[in-house]
């Protein structure tokens, strides 16, 4: 009797044995699992979301792996640019689509962002400035608050007929668009950081980087 019942333990040994290979060798491809609730990793991303629509730049670059200088930090050159940059940002809002999820080299997290279509205002600009430009010339009573000595447009009126013309655009012909994209995370320096791609890059700068 103890030599079957020792047969039986050595059998079913074997069996597992072969169960756990197998189980091995099918789960190769088989999708990444998530274990666990990825707390830490949730909370990143909306940290790093929330530091995108509040415009926080620099703790943008610091949430993302490697924390690269995006250029984004620094103030527009002219009052036009602050203008369409201030309401790209102040237009953004995102929420998180499905559930955090495991990949090969870490989490992923799929976002919606909705904001302002710059190119809804750009396309526009230039006609507006053309046409504003004309009307401020034919109610002008100084010559000298629109030409220079050189008989050209002064620099200061242009620009201020742009600035107006940009303000016009965003009150009448700006748009909103939504885009969906993935963040990715990765675990480094004890912690979850955001992995930068051109399809986020391009979605939390409304396009103006690619």
């Amino acid at each position: 009797m103890k030599k079957v019942i020792s047969v039986l333990f050595a059998l079913v040994a074997v069996a597992a044995a072969a169960a756990a290979i197998y189980l091995c060798f099918t789960s190769l491809d088989a999708e990444p699992v998530l274990t666990s609730n990825p707390v830490e990793a949730e909370n990143r991303i909306q940290d790093f979301m929330d530091a995108v629509c509040d415009g926080d730049y620099d703790q943008v670059s610091a949430y993302i792996a490697g924390h690269p200088n995006l250029g984004l930090s620094r103030e527009a050159s002219d009052e036009v640019g602050v203008l369409l940059w201030n309401a790209h940002t102040d237009s953004l809002r995102y929420t998180l689509v499905g559930e955090c999820h495991a990949t090969d080299d870490g989490l992923a997290q799929k976002i919606s962002l909705t904001g302002l279509d710059i190119s809804s205002v750009t396309a526009v600009l230039k006609d507006r400035s053309q046409a504003l430009l004309e009307k401020r010339v034919q109610e002008a009573e100084d010559a000298t608050e629109i030409y220079d000595e050189n008989n050209e447009y002064r620099e200061d009126f242009v620009m201020e007929v742009l600035y107006d013309a940009a303000s016009e655009a965003l009150e009448n012909d700006a748009q909103e668009i939504t885009t969906e994209f993935t963040v990715n995370l990765v675990y480094q320096e004890d912690q979850w950081l955001i992995v930068s791609d051109n399809a986020l890059l391009d979605a939390i700068s409304g396009g103006i980087l690619y």
